[in-house]
């Protein structure tokens, strides 16, 4: 099991097929009802948070895994925190004056105060600056590993790949009203358009347990 789960290939085909069966169950026992599947409070959420709780444990037991644990440790476990308290939506019960402070439309409101438009770009500031030196403390190895067929480079490039697709898919609908000069897309392609997002960020979390395990026994000298 340990050769098959070291596959550069098994990340990427394991989350097809799961990801392929979870959509094709929920559009087969809900084909009328999709929506309430993946709103706030459905079964989409409930596995997602989950998920990041699994996801915060595992660091917290992998953490003698990191040589560097005062940076990219603690870095990882910060983002998964924050990952983790965006899902349970505390970005809306944090501005007095607006639904979220972590959208451009927020900074560019007048009537938003300036403490708080101080307070939250701070926050962003750090969340923007511990993704980007990731991205460059790591970008080299994950793309030279990458092509070295690294099972954990080809499990965090599924991550990231998922990810962009999500957010595209996330922006789809008002993208579509903008292009067609306020006209909604159809209910039910709007539906699976929410069902192809949300189940895609449900599987975020496991995907990157997947990758810890896989960095854990490469950390052992297991090679599949």
């Amino acid at each position: 099991m340990k050769k098959i789960f070291m596959s550069p290939l098994f990340m990427p085909i394991a989350f097809v097929l799961l990801w392929g069966a979870f959509m094709a169950g929920v559009y087969y026992l809900y084909p009328n009802d999709i929506l309430s599947i993946t709103e706030e409070g459905g079964i989409i959420e409930d596995i997602t948070h989950f998920g990041y709780v699994v996801l915060i444990a595992v660091l917290l037991v992998l953490c003698d895994n990191f040589q560097d644990r005062i940076k990219t440790w603690a870095m990882l476990l910060f983002l998964s925190m924050c990952a983790l308290l965006r899902e349970q939506g505390i970005q809306h019960h944090l501005s007095k004056t607006d639904t979220t402070p972590f959208k451009s439309r927020f900074f560019l409101n007048p009537n938003n105060p300036l403490s708080e438009k101080i307070i939250f770009g701070l926050v962003l500031l750090i969340v923007a600056g511990a993704v980007i030196y990731l991205a460059v403390k790591y970008s080299k190895h994950l793309v030279r590993s990458f092509f070295q067929f690294n099972p954990v480079t080809w499990s965090i490039a599924v991550l990231c790949t998922v990810g962009v697709c999500a957010k595209w898919v996330d922006r789809f609908p008002s993208n579509w009203r903008k292009a067609h000069n306020g006209v909604s897309l159809p209910e039910q392609t709007y539906a699976i358009c929410q069902l192809l997002e949300e189940s895609s960020e449900m599987f975020l979390p496991y995907i990157a347990v997947g990758a810890l395990y896989q960095f854990k026994l490469q950390k052992q000298g297991w090679n599949a």
